[in-house]
């Protein structure tokens, strides 16, 4: 529809059309803007219900005084949940009381037990004669099937003076190193590829104070410790990928021995590989998997530097050789110090028989890593 236009008149009687026009844009505005065309037989169904609310509520109170809307109620947050509490690794089992294990052989005696306390001075060697009545110690008078013990009554039992009793810690040190050797010493390596060999009579450890400390030093003093990448896979519940434990374990290890029984070791063969692509899957290339770039072996040589050991052997076993360009793994291997460094040592059941790594740089790290000043002599025997 054309806009529509305003018809004025000059003086001279010429007609001329004036169209309306916006003010804002100066476009010309049509004459049914803003005006909405009714159609015959529609109803707005919008109309009907304000007009409906209007009626059926009312804004006003029962005084007269206009109410006030309220506003809806906002939802409260929900209350964060309770931490989980840490995980514990290897946790044992509760272990049962002696009452809980003889409570379901025992009968309930309605007699009460009566607990008697004797205080005897020091030096009393006779007899001790206890004398009860049994009717004082029922309540009815009379007690059926009761036994009586009666401990220390006859004759006084000859009993060994504490004074003459030998012990272990009585024993001469020399015996007590002989006995230490034959539990702690084994005649191979101790390897963690292979944990059987790791439960060389610890219990005998936790009997005292000094046996823990004399026989710490024999167990990590006068073994041999071999140190190899463990490719088995394994994952806690919650991973659903199993990763390969590489140097995992090795870690561990010389963490849970304690700065103290670091110092003890003496003689340690340490395996350098790269990991296997078959469980490293999720590792995107092969510069990934390799022994430089491993996170817990630098860590285990970063705890080694604390040891004071005599003997470290060193196999390089990966796919490329170790070049002067590795600059952080050398860094740290550096600061591992021994009496004799050897780096022509060659691993055992593994698919490469010589060391990868340049003959130059292999002699540069021996004298770096040997010590100047010798901790031990050389015909000692640890």
């Amino acid at each position: 529809m054309a806009p529509k236009a305003n018809l004025t008149r000059r003086p001279t009687g010429d007609t001329i059309i004036v169209q309306s026009r916006n003010k804002g844009t100066g476009r010309p505005v049509r004459a049914n803007a803003g005006k909405k065309k009714v159609v015959i037989g529609f109803v707005d169904s919008g109309v009907i219900e304000e007009s409906d609310h209007s009626v059926d509520t009312c804004s006003e109170d029962d005084e007269g005084n206009p109410r006030q809307h309220k506003k809806k109620r906002k939802r409260s947050p929900s209350p964060s949940p309770p931490p989980l509490d840490p995980i514990i690794y290897d946790e044992k089992a509760e272990a049962v009381s002696e009452d809980e294990t003889t409570d379901f052989l025992r009968r309930r005696s309605p007699v009460q037990p009566v607990t008697f306390t004797f205080n005897i001075p020091l030096g009393f060697h006779g007899p001790l004669v206890v004398k009860l009545d049994p009717i004082l110690l029922s309540g009815s008078g009379k007690v059926e099937g009761a036994h009586l013990l009666l401990q220390g009554c006859g004759e006084a039992q000859g009993t060994a003076p504490q004074g003459n009793r030998k012990g272990f810690t009585d024993l001469p040190p020399e015996i007590r190193n002989k006995i230490y050797r034959s539990l702690f010493v084994l005649d191979g390596d101790v390897r963690l590829l292979f944990p059987q060999n790791l439960c060389a009579s610890s219990a005998f450890l936790r009997t005292c104070k000094l046996v823990h400390n004399e026989g710490c030093s024999i167990l990590y003093g006068e073994n041999k410790f071999h140190f190899q990448r463990n490719r088995a896979a394994r994952a806690p519940f919650w991973e659903p990928t199993p990763k390969e434990i590489g140097y995992k374990d090795v870690r561990q290890f010389l963490n849970m021995i304690g700065p103290a029984n670091l110092t003890y070791l003496r003689d340690i063969r340490f395996d350098l590989e790269d990991a296997l692509l078959a469980t490293t899957h999720y590792l995107t290339n092969q510069e990934e998997r390799r022994y430089i770039n491993d996170a817990h072996l630098i860590e285990c040589l970063r705890i080694l530097r604390l040891s004071r050991l005599q003997k470290f052997a060193i196999g390089y076993m990966g796919r490329r050789c170790l070049s002067k360009m590795d600059t952080k793994f050398i860094h740290y291997l550096r600061q591992v110090r021994a009496d004799e460094v050897d780096s022509n040592y060659k691993a055992q059941f593994r698919y490469i028989s010589h060391n990868k790594v340049h003959a130059d740089l292999a002699e540069d790290l021996v004298k770096s890593m040997t010590r100047t000043t010798k901790l031990y002599a050389k015909d000692a025997k640890n």
